[in-house]
């Protein structure tokens, strides 16, 4: 063979082979990682995320974005501290949304150290997450408290103080006098959900100024009903205030009172921090929002999950600061 055509071969083999090398590096570092979070969305933020000796994962749902990447920035700056990553998952789009066990179940594949879980509302009867060797993977639950839930600790709010709260709020709203609705909708036994009712109702008993009435409504559903009971009461243009004690029914209140332009609009005091509760909060349609702090909750978070990796447990239960948003502010 002549030696200018061996030269050629030879170049042309070494082409091929580094073609392969660029293929082989694109599909462990990009397509693999891409493949393995099916209908969801990772960050760890860090660089350094190879060489670190702990994995925590933070779990929750598309709707609840805005608060869950407050909570992940807490829980990065804690990670240092324990030689750990933080990664964020949680599906792409409202569209993909997955149930809250779907989620744990995932996480659990992933074999991370430990799972911190943004609960909502409908969420209790979880299983707790199992790796592959069938030992149980601590779990951490933030927002919403359910007992049949095997979590390690839970980080959420004093409801006793969060109904005192918003009983201040409500009559320094109106000015001391004026008419407010409860919103209703709770038909399950949370002991947290009764606190906060009793001690909402107690704060706002001691003003003979105000009247209060608890509309007591089947499900969130019957909030935005066409010829529901709330939407009856605000016909008759009576009420001031109307309170809301979770974020959906803040969210389907506020839609309510939004398409009703015909009406004197009252205000609306509630719970929440995702989206749709900040943007109406943002056009005003909502007056105040209350919600946890939420990046000292992921920092809190990382401490009672390593307090409980490293002795074996935990505080059961951990109360956070509560903030309070107004509407143009």
């Amino acid at each position: 063979m002549k030696p200018d055509k061996t030269r050629r071969l030879k170049g042309i083999s070494l082409l091929v082979s580094g073609a392969i090398a660029v293929l082989f590096c694109l599909y462990v570092f990009y397509i693999v990682p891409l493949v393995s979070t099916p209908g969801g969305s990772w960050a760890d933020g860090s660089v350094e995320a190879e060489d670190r000796s702990r994995h925590v994962l933070l779990v929750g749902r598309s709707g609840n974005e805005s608060v869950l990447r407050q909570i992940f920035e807490g829980a990065q700056e804690e990670a240092k501290r324990y030689d750990c990553v933080v990664e964020l998952y949680m599906p792409k789009t409202v569209a993909e949304e997955k149930g809250m066990q779907e989620l744990l179940d995932y996480a659990a594949f992933t074999e991370p150290d430990g799972v911190i879980a943004f609960m909502d509302d409908g969420d209790g009867g979880v299983q707790q997450p199992v790796n592959r060797a069938g030992r149980n993977i601590p779990l951490i639950t933030l927002a919403q408290y359910h007992p049949s839930v095997p979590q390690v600790s839970y980080i959420g709010t004093n409801y006793s103080e969060l109904g005192t709260l918003i009983a201040t709020e409500s009559i320094s709203c109106l000015g001391g006098a004026g008419s407010i609705i409860i919103i209703n909708t709770s038909r399950s036994n949370n002991p947290n959900y009764s606190t906060l009712m009793s001690s909402l109702k107690n704060a706002l008993s001691g003003n003979s100024a105000i009247s209060t009435q608890v509309l007591d409504l089947p499900s969130q559903d019957a909030i935005t009903a066409g010829s529901g009971k709330l939407r009856r009461e605000l016909m008759s243009e009576e009420a001031d205030l109307i309170v809301c004690l979770s974020v959906e029914d803040t969210i389907r209140t506020a839609q309510l009172v939004a398409s009703m332009n015909h009406i004197r609009k009252p205000r609306i005091i509630g719970l929440g921090e995702n989206e749709v509760a900040n943007m109406y909060l943002a056009k005003g349609t909502v007056t105040e929002l209350f919600s946890i702090d939420s990046r000292r909750t992921g920092k809190t978070a990382m401490r009672e999950l390593f307090e409980y990796l490293r002795y074996g447990y935990a505080n059961n239960y951990i109360t956070t600061d509560v903030t309070v948003r107004r509407s143009g502010k």
